[in-house]
């Protein structure tokens, strides 16, 4: 089972844990996007694209932007969504 980690600042509810699905990465969180409507638009650009400026784990190893296209999501795998942080 693929689980998928948000920020907790993203739900109300407090709850952070989801179930995924396997498979290219781009492609899990398009169908994490449809199946919780609720984070779309903090992870897909108006296209349905994967926003890039999201930082993703998949286990303990951030993906960097430029090889997230070709990142694959295992069936074990758990998916860190971590937001941008802004600072100074």
């Amino acid at each position: 089972m693929v689980r998928i980690v948000v920020p907790a600042v993203w739900t109300p509810q407090g709850r952070t844990d989801f179930e995924g699905t396997a498979g290219p990465l781009d492609e899990v969180i398009r169908d994490f996007a449809a199946c919780h409507p609720q984070f779309a638009r903090r992870l897909l650009d108006a296209d349905g694209t994967p926003l890039r400026y999201l930082n993703i784990c998949l286990d303990d190893d951030m993906i960097p932007r430029h090889q997230r296209v070709g990142a694959t999501v295992g069936p074990d795998t758990v998916v860190t969504i971590i937001s941008p942080m802004a600072g100074g």
